[in-house]
């Protein structure tokens, strides 16, 4: 709720941005595209459209020996290392949401691994 109603507050004026009474309130908006008017819903809206780091990027800028990186991977990771309690192991491992493109990533990977566990044989159609 607070999105669409950011949404139609910031860009309401801006000529490519179309809500009408009814998609105001349906929660919806409209972006007019090179090829035509499209549609959307706010509903999941940004949870689908997020974009999070992989886990093994945060884990590498974590380990950096520089303080500045460290620091930055901290506030991207949402972990801070005074979030951990004293005498604990450490900072937790920042629990991350699979985005479609790490959904597409981790099916492929499985797939590859079928592919190299098999022995494919191909038939030629006539």
């Amino acid at each position: 709720k607070t999105f669409i109603n950011g949404l139609y507050q910031t860009v309401s004026r801006h000529k490519r941005f179309e809500a009408d009474y009814r998609q105001i309130g349906g929660r919806k908006f409209s972006i007019i595209h090179y090829a035509g008017t499209v549609e959307y819903t706010s509903e999941g809206f940004v949870e689908k459209n997020r974009d999070d780091l992989p886990k093994e990027t945060t884990e590498l800028l974590l380990s950096s020996s520089n303080a500045f990186v460290k620091k930055l991977a901290e506030i991207i990771s949402g972990s801070s290392s005074s979030d951990s309690p004293k005498g604990g192991r450490g900072p937790s491992k920042p629990k991350t949401k699979l985005t479609v493109g790490g959904q597409f990533s981790q099916q492929l990977q499985e797939l590859r691994q079928k592919i190299d566990n098999t022995s494919p044989h191909y038939i030629r159609c006539l």
